[in-house]
Parts: structure tokens; sequence; C-alpha cells
């Protein structure tokens, strides 16, 4: 017979309805009729919220649960749970949440636990999870303790999101800024991978064999090798479920100098999150290997050319220029999109700066292209530059969120990874997106840098000011804003540092005006001869910071079916 009173308790929740059709006769609590007042209100209030609430009660601590707890369950052991016991149910994790359950019915008091890892086995498998709940006492109609109410949120994604931010930052932090041979740069970069939760399994092969550098983790399997064999004969990266073996190729030829092989652990989810993680953190490896190695190549060069010139003095400057030079690639191309760069170190101190430039496509599509200047301009700058760059290059490519809240993430990983007042900086993140027609819309948000200028396509130059978001590093929380202008085809629009328009005897906004001056007309010359106008038209002799800029030129309506 139906119980009028949970007819009307569960009605709310189909987890509810499903409860009606427990056998509640054969569990300890009896038909819902012969339930206490106590229990009547606790099931009332459970089937009546939406927060995931889970509720135990009698000497079995039988289940009872909303529809908010139902994700927690997984798809093994849904709807099993209703009215089953509670140490039957979360078997698996009985040691970590059942003296918890204990404490609370002994001593009356609350629990709270935040983001505690417990290994389920809730859809076929042992799941990493993380929960953040509070157990707290339910009594019966005489006032004893004779169950517990668990008002939980599950955390897993939060947790995992944040410390494969962070094991990316790591790296980044880590990564090898010479080259001696492959294990010397392995070695730091491994040793942070074995700390990843996420890594099961990391090696670097050497393309000669192949051979096995170096390794960290649990013991190759035989699926290991026809992968990287796979990579070497294809020069592609490969994916499989469970791994990624990326090839990386010399930063002067196409040469494989080697392959490196990631490995997942088995209790998380092979899915796209998790693909996405295990190809930007190989693809960061690689490009750093490739740029270290292309470093050297550098640098005996320019040794050689200084044993050669009687300036020894010049030899230093000439390295430290190629060593930023080797950050600072050449931007790939676009669809109906022109992008160059340039970078223009002070004449008088020639140290590695902290201006830098980028020039990359999403994974939607869109064209991302920043610039930004750390304060400073010495090494500890060059270093945070670096950082900040990949920071951005990483989050901007993963997250395809907008430019503000690309710059959100950043702030938010500086603080995380503890990079400290060395990484504030000036930056601005313009994302590019095509519109229905020839028109883009270029969608921008600035941490306190200069404004862009538009060149129209009839020449007519405009400052795009806009009121700043304040640096990056300066506070983790801050909101930051986007920005959206037109850009019709044959429009030019123009980024850069403030080395190109700062002087000791000018003011800012003179100096701006007179900038979008010099730019005016050059909407019909090559972007090359656009960059050399705004550097003679606003630079002496003598260069006083070092100069960034890029700027970016929409094809026009018959220049969109021909390649740049």
């Amino acid at each position: 017979m139906r119980s009028a009173w949970f007819e009307a308790a569960t009605a709310p929740s189909a987890i509810g309805r499903e409860a009606r059709e427990v056998a509640w006769d054969a569990t300890p609590l009896g038909p819902p009729d012969t339930w206490p007042e106590s229990l009547r209100h606790a099931v009332r209030l459970c089937f009546s919220t939406r927060f995931p609430v889970m509720m135990v009660w009698g000497p079995d601590l039988t289940l009872i649960y909303n529809d908010g707890y139902r994700d927690m369950l997984g798809t093994d052991k849904h709807p099993g749970a209703l009215g089953a016991p509670a140490r039957v149910i979360w078997s698996e994790i009985w040691d970590d949440v059942g003296p918890l359950f204990d404490r609370v019915l002994t001593t009356g008091e609350s629990t709270l636990s935040r983001d505690l890892l417990l290994l389920m086995n809730r859809s076929g498998y042992d799941e990493e999870t993380y929960f953040t709940f509070s157990y707290s006492p339910l009594l019966d109609d005489d006032g004893r303790v004779v169950g517990v109410l668990d008002i939980a949120t599950e955390t897993t994604l939060e947790v995992i999101n944040q410390r494969r931010l962070v094991a990316l930052g790591e790296v980044h932090a880590t990564l090898p800024t010479t080259f001696t041979d492959l294990r010397t740069f392995a070695l730091p970069v491994l040793r942070v991978l074995s700390r990843s939760g996420d890594i099961a399994r990391a090696a670097l092969y050497d393309v000669r064999g192949p051979g096995i550098v170096l390794e960290t983790g649990q013991a190759r399997e035989p699926a290991e090798l026809a992968a990287v064999l796979r990579a070497l004969r294809s020069g592609r990266r490969q994916v499989v479920p469970g791994m990624v073996v990326k090839p990386i190729r010399s930063g002067h030829d196409s040469t494989i100098l080697a392959v490196l092989v990631l490995r997942a652990t088995v209790v998380r989810p092979w899915d796209a999150d998790y693909v996405r993680f295990m190809v930007v953190l190989s693809t960061t490896v690689a490009a750093a290997l490739r740029d270290v190695v292309r470093r050297r190549v550098n640098d005996e060069a320019l040794q050689l050319r200084a044993a050669r010139s009687e300036e020894e003095r010049n030899r230093a400057t000439e390295v430290s220029l190629a060593l930023q030079q080797a950050v600072l690639t050449e931007p790939p191309q676009f669809d109906g999109l022109e992008v160059v760069v340039h970078y223009q170190p002070a004449a008088a101190e020639r140290d590695i700066g902290g201006d830098w430039y980028d020039a990359f496509a999403t994974r939607d599509g869109a064209t991302t292209l920043v610039i930004g200047d750390v304060i400073g301009h010495d090494l500890r700058a060059a270093v945070a530059m670096g950082q900040l760059r990949a920071l951005v290059r990483a989050i901007g490519y993963d997250s395809q969120g907008t430019p503000a809240r690309v710059l959100e993430r950043v702030d938010a990983a500086i603080d995380g990874l503890a990079l400290g007042n060395a990484a504030t900086a000036t930056a601005l993140v313009a994302r590019v997106e095509q519109g229905t027609d020839q028109t883009r819309t270029v969608r921008w948000s600035s941490a306190g840098h200069l404004p862009p200028i538009l060149v129209r396509a009839d020449g007519t130059s405009e400052i795009l000011r806009i009121r700043n978001d304040l640096l990056l590093g300066m506070d983790s929380g801050a909101a930051r804003r986007d920005h959206a202008v037109d850009l019709c085809p044959g429009d030019t629009l123009v980024l850069y540092t403030d080395g190109l328009i700062e002087t000791r005897t000018a003011g800012l906004r003179a100096r701006l005006d007179q900038l979008a001056k010099v730019l005016e007309g050059t909407h019909d010359a090559a972007l090359g001869v656009v960059v050399e106008t705004a550097l003679s038209g606003m630079l002496s002799t003598d260069v006083d910071d070092d100069v960034a800029i890029v700027i970016v030129r929409a094809a026009t309506e018959r220049a969109s079916h021909e390649e740049w």
C-alpha cells in the first residue's frame, strides 16, 4: 500500500519516485508508514532540494539520496544503492569514510572534508575522485543520533584541472635553456613529470636504435615500442587510448631528434580533456627541446663569428639577441589574414628583454595575437617573459575562451605557481574571429597595455582607446573585460610595446597621436613597409628600449582568394 506522506515527499524528485519502488519493508527501516516523524522530516528535506544530499538511517546505515547525488554513484551503483547499507555500497572507500560516519554517530558532531581523495569503483573501474562534503547528525524522536546527513559536492574536475595547470607551469619553469645531450635535457623534465598524478609513465627515446634515454614511472608495455616506431616512420604524433607519442624535430631542419612517450593513469577516464592535456604537455616539451637545440646551433655559430672578430665584447650581445629570437618565432600563415611580427632590442643594452609577441590559431580556427612586456630588462625578466608567453599560448589554445577569460586564467596561474613579482607585465590578447561575410571581429582585452591602432582601408587611423585593466600578476582575482571592433577587408591592426613611443621628452598621449599620424596612409603598403614606417617615424638612431610589433591585415575581397 502506498504511503501518502511518502508519495508527497518524493513527488518533486525523479530519484524520489524511484524510491517508491524500493521494498522498504525488507530493510531495517520498515514500511514508510512506520517511520518516525524525525525520519520523515529528513526525507522531505532530502527530496525537496536540488543540492546533492545523501542520508543514512538506522543500524545498517540505510541509504536514501536525491537527484543531485545521483551522478556521484556513477553508472553501476544506482538504483541498487537506494535502501542498501552504506557499508556495502561504499565498501571500496569505507576505510576512508567509515570513521567519519562513526564519529558523527558516537559524538553527535559534524564533520567537514575538503577535496578529499576517494578511490571509487562506481563505473566499473577504480577512479580517482575528489569530494567536499559535511556529515551531520540526524536525531530520532527521542533526540538520539540514529543517522547521518551528507551534503556533498564533487570537486574532481576542479582538482584535476588545477593539478594539470600546475604541472604545465612546473614543466615550463624547469625546461632547460641550454642543450648538452638528450639525457641532460630530459632529467629535470622527467623529474617533474614523475610527480604528476596524471602521468603514469614518461620516456624519452633516442632515434638511434631506438633506445630509451631516460624513463620514469611504470614499466614499458608492448604497444609502446610499436607506437614509437610508427611515430618515427610517419613523423607525426601518435594518440592511442591512454598514451601520446610525440616525435621531436630539430629546430634548424626536419631531422627527428627524439620521441617522447607520455602514458596516462588508469584511475582517470581517457576523455577529450585528458587527451588535450597530454597533447599540450608533449608539444610543450617538444618545442622546448627543439628551441634549445636551435639555440645551441645559433650559439655555436655566434661563438665562431665572435672568435674571428676583433670586438670580443660584442659576442655576448649577439648571443643574447639570438636567444631572444629563438623564443620569438615567426608567425604561422592564416587564411585571409597577413601577419607580420618584428622585434628590435635596445641599442644601448642588448640583454634579453621582457618584450614578447605571439600569433597562433586556436583549436576552433580563430587567430590569436599576443603582445606583452614584462617589467624589467634583465635575465629574470626574460625568464618571466618565457613563462608568461608559454602560459598565454597554452591557456589560449586549450581553453578557446575570450581574451579576458584567458588573461584571468593566466593571472590565476601566476598566483598558483607562485611566480611572484617577476611575472608582473602588461599584455594584450586579441582574438580575430571570422564573421558571416568578409568582415571579421577583433575581440581583445588589455592588461595595462598600450591601445591598438587600427588603420582602415581608406588610410585613416584610429587609436582604440579603452580603460585598461590591471597588469598581469598584480591581483589574481581581478575581473577583466573584453572589447570588440570590426576588421573589414583591407583594414590593418597594429599592436606594439612601449619602446616604440615612450621618450623622456614627450608625453604619452602626444606620442600616441604621433604614431597614429605616422601610420595614416599606410593601408596600401606592404606590412614590412608599415613596420619600417613606424620605426623610422617614431625612433631616433639610439633606441632606449626593446620594441616588439605585431601587425595583422585582413585580405581584400580580391586578395582573399589568393595566397599571401
